[in-house]
C-alpha cells in the first residue's frame, strides 16, 4: 500500500457547544492492519443499508448532497469511505456535525461499513466545475508543499485511502481544508494533510475548492 495521507470527506464535528476528548488518529501501520482485515463489501447490501439508515436525508438518495456544506459521497474511494466511517465510530472527528455522524454509525458492523463504502464507491463521480488551475495545484517547493496530484491523482480522482477531490462540493472542500489548516480536523494519517494545509493561504484554499469542486 502506498504512503497514505488522508484528506477530505465527511468533515463533521461536535454539536454546537459540546466538548469532548477526541481519540487520537491511528498511525499508518495500525491503519494498514485495520484495512487488511476489512471485509469484502457488497454493493447491493450497501444500497439497502443506505436507504434504510436514512442517509439520503443529508447526503441525497445517491450520495450527491444538495447542501454544498455537506460532502458528496458518490464515487468516493471505498477504502477512504470505510476509514472515515471507522473514524466517526471511534470519535476521531471534530466539527459541528461529528456527534450526529458518530451516533448514526455507532452500531454499524465492519461488514456494514464495507457494504456502504462498496456501493457508494461504485457510483459515478460528478464532474468538477473546471475552474482554471491555480498555481498552488502544482505545489510550492519553497514551502515544502507537494503537488496535489502526488496524493490525489492527476485529475483529483484519488486512490486507495487518498480521497477523490474532483466533484466535491466546493464549500465543503474549502471548509475541510480550513479545518485541517487550523488543526480542528486531525484524523489524517501521519498528519499528512494537516502539515500541508497549515501552509496554505485562505485564497489558495478557495482556489483549490473552486478548481476541484462542483
Amino acid at each position: 500500500m502506498r504512503q497514505t495521507f488522508s484528506c477530505l470527506f465527511l468533515g463533521f464535528g461536535l454539536a454546537a457547544g459540546a466538548t469532548a476528548a477526541l481519540a487520537e488518529a491511528l498511525p499508518l501501520p495500525e491503519w494498514q492492519r485495520e484495512l487488511a482485515a476489512k471485509p469484502q463489501g457488497d454493493a447491493a447490501r450497501g444500497s439497502t443499508l443506505y436507504a434504510g439508515r436514512g442517509c439520503a436525508g443529508c447526503h441525497g438518495p445517491d450520495g450527491l448532497a444538495d447542501n454544498r456544506q455537506w460532502p458528496v459521497l458518490t464515487g468516493q474511494r471505498p477504502l477512504y469511505l470505510y476509514k472515515m466511517l471507522l473514524d466517526y465510530q471511534a470519535d476521531r472527528m471534530a466539527g459541528p456535525d461529528a456527534a450526529i455522524m458518530a451516533s448514526v454509525v455507532r452500531a454499524l458492523s465492519r461488514q456494514e461499513m464495507a457494504d456502504l463504502a462498496e456501493w457508494l464507491g461504485a457510483l459515478p463521480r460528478p464532474a468538477a466545475a473546471e475552474a482554471p488551475e491555480p498555481a498552488i495545484l502544482r505545489g510550492d517547493r519553497k514551502r515544502l508543499i507537494p503537488p496535489c496530484s502526488a496524493c490525489h491523482g492527476a485529475h483529483g480522482q484519488g486512490w486507495d485511502l487518498q480521497p477523490a477531490l474532483r466533484g466535491q462540493n466546493r464549500d465543503y472542500l474549502a471548509k475541510t481544508l480550513q479545518r485541517f489548516k487550523t488543526g480542528e480536523r486531525n484524523n489524517d494519517v501521519n498528519a499528512g494533510m494537516s502539515q500541508f494545509a497549515a501552509k496554505l493561504t485562505d485564497e489558495e484554499i478557495r482556489a483549490l475548492a473552486d478548481h476541484y469542486g462542483r
